[in-house]
């Protein structure tokens, strides 16, 4: 099993931190987001690990080279980041979507232990949620018992939407290669043809659960906690929350 971490955002919202570093190196209590990511994948046990860059490549790769720990790294550049979504990073690693995958958002902070939950989860396919409260907002999914039913997206969700049993994506997900060869890697070859770059990758996996090509489990966060640090705020939660804990959470 590899992982795969798509990093090339701009970080607009936490300006003036990202004027000098991409979203996924600001630092929370002394170390940058994606370090945090790349100790966790390591403690579970993978071994290789790609990184999507875009805007300010090179602080990534130059900070942490060719292996990290135990962890073998490789960088994909997608030079057209400023004018494309994460669809359009995912597909850019396509390459690297060739055997059993950890896929992460270089947003995201999370407890060590949710990883190797998730490396051992008997289901081939997962994605991460929590039990969805405000403030929390973007893309959710409604699930019957363990498998999903349908994932919403943001834009999809009207004035009105029953939030009541919506399930809060994490942007942590386990995709087996199968998945990703015959299902997932099409459907991106297609909307990227289609000249979709501009729109998230949950577009694609919606799709697939919605057409009963992708059987979808959820994995709970449980005990285990997150946050996704998209501004100034969410960080100083993170921040706090890790020093009274010793780990990361997000209400």
């Amino acid at each position: 099993m590899k992982a795969l971490i798509l990093a090339a955002g701009m970080g607009t919202r936490l300006r003036p931190l990202t004027d000098r570093v991409p979203k996924c190196m600001v630092e929370v209590n002394g170390k940058p987001i994606i370090q945090h990511q790349l100790e966790a994948l390591d403690k579970a046990g993978v071994r290789r690990c790609a990184v999507v860059v875009g805007y300010l490549a090179d602080t990534v790769s130059d900070e942490f080279g060719p292996r990290f720990g135990n962890v073998d790294m490789k960088y994909v550049n997608n030079d057209v980041f400023d004018r494309t979504n994460n669809l359009y990073s995912l597909w850019m690693a396509r390459e690297e979507l060739n055997e059993d995958l950890l896929l992460l958002e270089g947003d995201v902070l999370f407890d060590e232990g949710l990883l190797g939950d998730l490396v051992t989860s008997a289901h081939p396919d997962v994605a991460v949620v929590d039990r969805f409260s405000p403030p929390m907002n973007g893309t959710v999914i409604l699930a019957d018992g363990d498998m999903s039913s349908a994932m919403v997206l943001k834009s999809d969700q009207p004035e009105g939407f029953d939030y009541t049993n919506a399930l809060k994506t994490v942007n942590i997900y386990k995709l087996s290669r199968s998945t990703l060869k015959t299902r997932l890697v099409p459907s991106l070859d297609r909307y990227v043809a289609a000249g979709r770059t501009d729109i998230y990758y949950e577009s694609v996996i919606a799709e697939l659960i919605a057409t009963g090509e992708l059987r979808l489990a959820v994995h709970p966060t449980g005990h285990r906690r997150w946050a996704e640090v998209d501004d100034e705020a969410d960080l100083r939660l993170a921040e706090e929350l890790l020093l009274q804990t010793g780990a990361v959470a997000d209400r």
